[in-house]
């Protein structure tokens, strides 16, 4: 009997320490998540202040610089107009599917290359050469083979998505530790089973970097298509307030740029949240 109190007392103490052990661990991730609002908010409020002094006493041009409050006055009214949210979601909705598409052939590409060696180091080369062609360059041909709607839109963004998830993959894969493939090929596992279970889960915190990245860059390559030619788009927008000379407006449709970029960012974040460290990711 007396064991069988000692035991029941034992496991309600570490059922006890678990809880206090979690507990401490919420608040700790609590208190660094305060932390890091407040150094953003500082921050930012240090750079509108500076802008704004550094226009004030005329240290610089407000002709080619603006000013904080001129931005943000801006913005307000673009957000009022419908051509406004018209634009920002034919540049969101292509950049969503252009990650999308990217990613699903990126992933796929670079588990091919790892399965099948001999291939990848024959179309390396090729891979490297086609990487290094700037998309500026690029999306002329892109708009001339595939028009000026969303089509050629998503085909740049693809063609930024495509290689940085497909070099993800494959050094995901690379890096999976040997002791425990060893300890795997041991089980007996076919090569599905060891992929899905063990060199899949493995990788994905690095596939999942190379997505978070991914998302920035597929905004900047619908931006950059939109730039060339476009019907519809942030960068029409970009490209009209440039050429009238429109600097506030210039700065305003860069932050809203910048806003879908972070949008996609946050996701793929929640996404990091789960697939890597948990406290990790509450802190980003």
């Amino acid at each position: 009997m007396t064991t069988s109190n000692q035991m029941a007392e034992s496991g309600a103490d570490e059922i006890t320490f678990d809880r206090e052990t979690l507990a401490e661990r919420a608040a700790y991730r609590r208190s660094q998540t305060r932390l890091s609002w407040t150094i953003r908010i500082v921050a930012a409020v240090i750079f509108a202040v500076g802008w704004q002094a550094a226009s004030s006493l005329g240290l610089v041009n407000v002709n080619f610089i603006s000013t904080p409050w001129g931005v943000v006055t801006r913005l307000v009214e673009m957000v009022q107009e419908s051509a406004t949210w018209s634009a920002v979601w034919s540049t969101f909705q292509a950049a969503l599917i252009a990650l999308g598409i990217g990613t699903f052939l990126g992933v796929l590409c670079g588990v091919v290359f790892h399965r099948i060696p001999t291939l990848a180091r024959a179309l390396n080369p090729f891979v490297t050469f086609f990487n290094a062609l700037p998309r500026p360059a690029l999306a002329p041909l892109f708009i001339l083979w595939f028009g000026l709607g969303l089509q050629a839109k998503v085909v740049v963004g693809v063609s930024i998505v495509f290689f940085i998830l497909l070099l993800n993959t494959m050094a995901g894969l690379a890096t999976v530790d040997a002791d425990i493939m060893l300890l795997t090929d041991s089980l007996g596992p076919n090569h599905l089973q060891r992929f899905w279970l063990v060199e899949f889960p493995s990788a994905l915190p690095s596939i999942v970097a190379g997505l978070r990245l991914a998302a920035v860059y597929s905004v900047l390559g619908v931006v950059v298509s939109e730039i060339v030619a476009s019907y519809n788009g942030l960068g029409v927008l970009l490209v009209q307030a440039t050429n009238s000379f429109d600097i506030t407006g210039s700065l305003a449709v860069l932050a809203l740029m910048a806003t879908c970029a972070t949008v996609l960012d946050f996701a793929v974040r929640q996404i990091q949240r789960y697939v890597g460290d948990p406290a990790r990711g509450a802190e980003l």
